[in-house]
């Protein structure tokens, strides 16, 4: 990939994570990146494709370290516990990332959720639902997938409210607690079967 496809792409993630998909326009993102704008169509056709490649990206950067904790031949349990302690290692080290995410949640556009889903999340949740049912077969894994972006997303967006809550300490914020903590959670309800 050109150093110049790099920048842009590094560019767009930081626009689109901080204003969002329809507030940004690709004039922004060219005089962000002190291009002109037809520069910009030299690389990507259109701002849909520029924000898919932007997502796929940003993703591909964690992607292949969590697909790594989710294969090989370690037990179903060792997996998903490293798999939580770097997923909360990268959302703890790199908002854009989560805000990314966040963002999608916010602006509820289906064909934006079947992209992220089915491109750029697909690998990732296939083997994470697999790993749920070599744990417990009788399991709703998608329950439990859904529930662990959950918890993991939403802990981390509101870790900075977190002092304030009752109960609130540094401990409670640092990521080796919320990766104990959510495991903890999953693990307990990967014990009961699916109703």
């Amino acid at each position: 990939m050109s150093s110049t496809r790099d920048t842009i792409l590094s560019t767009a993630a930081e626009l689109f994570a901080a204003r969002g998909f329809d507030a940004i326009t690709m004039r922004d993102i060219a005089g962000a990146c002190q291009i002109k704008a037809p520069s910009l169509y030299n690389h990507f056709a259109d701002k849909k494709t520029l924000y898919q490649e932007t997502l796929s990206f940003v993703f591909e950067e964690h992607g292949a370290s969590l697909i790594g904790c989710l294969k090989g031949e370690k037990p179903a349990e060792e997996k998903l516990g490293n798999f939580i302690r770097l997923i909360c290692h990268h959302l703890n080290e790199q908002p854009m990332f989560r805000q990314l995410f966040m963002r999608e949640l916010i602006e509820q556009d289906e064909d934006r959720y079947r992209f992220l889903v089915n491109v750029v999340m697909a690998e990732t949740c296939h083997a994470l639902h697999d790993i749920f049912l070599a744990i417990n077969p009788t399991c709703d894994p998608h329950f439990l997938t859904t529930s662990l972006i959950g918890l993991v997303i939403f802990h981390f967006q509101i870790n900075p409210m977190r002092p304030y809550l009752p109960g609130g300490s540094t401990e409670t914020q640092s990521e080796a607690y919320l990766a104990t903590n959510i495991l903890k959670l999953i693990s307990q309800a990967l014990e009961q079967p699916r109703e």
